[in-house]
């Protein structure tokens, strides 16, 4: 908890969460919605989530449709988690198969962030403003269909509050990543 306070008092983490906040005040007057912007923390560990399903899927084999994510957020009382889970029936999810990649999860995490560093549509990707969209992406930073989006059965918040930048650094955001490089 002391690394994610640290991480939220620095500038840079400042500078790119109020960008976020904007594109989320732009999206919920657009729609008429109350939802307050879930924070820092959320974000980044929304990112992670979806970057280590990602490398569930591409280092296993393992179909990221079937892994669902839940992610713990709560700045007030400190406590913060991910839990990635399988929803279905059927022997994607049985006999251990995602258990047994749990007890790797440091390859996987150290996986996640090398490849997560570079995004097959940066400099575009990684250099997107979400308050400043044409598109209508407000509710993202550095995130895209070839880096951080997943299959929208396996997210709790429909592929929204994304930046790999807050994770690792990216293409002309160096200094906003919780994990200083990606190694």
């Amino acid at each position: 908890t002391e690394e994610v306070q640290s991480w939220l008092s620095r500038a840079a983490v400042q500078q790119r969460l109020e960008a976020l906040a904007v594109g989320h005040k732009l999206w919920a007057e657009s729609r008429k919605i109350k939802r307050p912007f879930p924070g820092g923390p959320y974000v980044l560990l929304h990112t992670l989530s979806h970057l280590l399903i990602q490398s569930l899927s591409m280092r296993c084999g393992y179909p990221a449709s079937s892994i669902r994510e839940r992610i713990y957020a709560d700045g007030e009382a400190q406590r913060f988690g991910i839990l990635l889970y399988t929803a279905s029936p059927d022997a994607e999810g049985t006999l251990g198969g995602l258990v047994q990649e749990a007890r790797r999860l440091e390859d996987h995490l150290g996986y996640a962030l090398r490849i997560s560093s570079l995004c097959s549509n940066d400099p575009i990707c990684a250099q997107h403003a979400p308050g400043e969209s044409m598109e209508g992406r407000w509710l993202h930073g550095a995130a895209c269909h070839g880096c951080a989006l997943v299959s929208e059965t396996c997210c709790e918040m429909r592929n929204d509050y994304l930046d790999r930048a807050l994770v690792v650094p990216v293409l002309g955001v160096a200094d906003a990543a919780f994990f200083g490089t990606a190694e």
